[in-house]
């Protein structure tokens, strides 16, 4: 299980990494085309429609890193009127359901993007570039897969007294 969750640490990082990444660039490509539009009238065509998949993954993403935490989650409101005994068996089917919903929402998401390779739908151009709708909507079951992998996880994260979960 050590190694398991070393692979999970890794992950993490990685899924940090690929966040700020994509909020600098979100940042960076957002200024360019208010400048472009305030100084030169104009823009680039195809960069709006790739802030917005790069939205959708920086969201995505984050929420793959909220779950790790058992941030995305929470039954909070419950879990104080409740006591501490039940707080572990809340937490274990609560973890079970968000599971079952992620791969069952990882399954959907994956059918969606097989259709939309399938269908060679172009999610938008750069330049003469298609960029296929398959490959723009990646990320979708990449984030059920991982939500589902991160909480599946913290079903079995022993959890430190007054500190939440386990930072590792």
């Amino acid at each position: 299980m050590k190694l398991i969750f070393k692979f999970e640490n890794c992950l993490v990082r990685a899924e940090k990494g690929l966040i700020v990444s994509f909020i600098f660039l979100l940042v960076a490509l957002s200024f360019l085309q208010v400048l472009l539009r305030l100084l030169f009238h104009s823009g680039i065509v195809w960069l709006d429609p790739l802030l917005r998949h790069l939205v959708l993954w920086a969201g995505l993403l984050g929420a793959a890193v909220a779950s790790r935490y058992a941030k995305h989650f929470a039954l909070d409101a419950l879990v104080k009127f409740l006591p501490g005994r039940f707080h572990r068996p809340l937490n274990l089917s609560t973890g079970i359901f968000a599971v079952l919903v992620s791969g069952t929402l990882f399954y959907a998401a994956a059918k969606f993007i097989k259709d939309e390779f399938s269908s060679s739908s172009i999610a938008f151009y750069a330049g003469d570039f298609g960029v296929k709708g398959g490959w723009a909507g990646m990320v979708i079951p990449a984030a059920f897969i991982l939500i589902a992998f991160h909480t599946l996880l913290n079903i079995f994260r022993r959890e430190d007294k007054g500190q939440g979960r386990r930072a590792g």
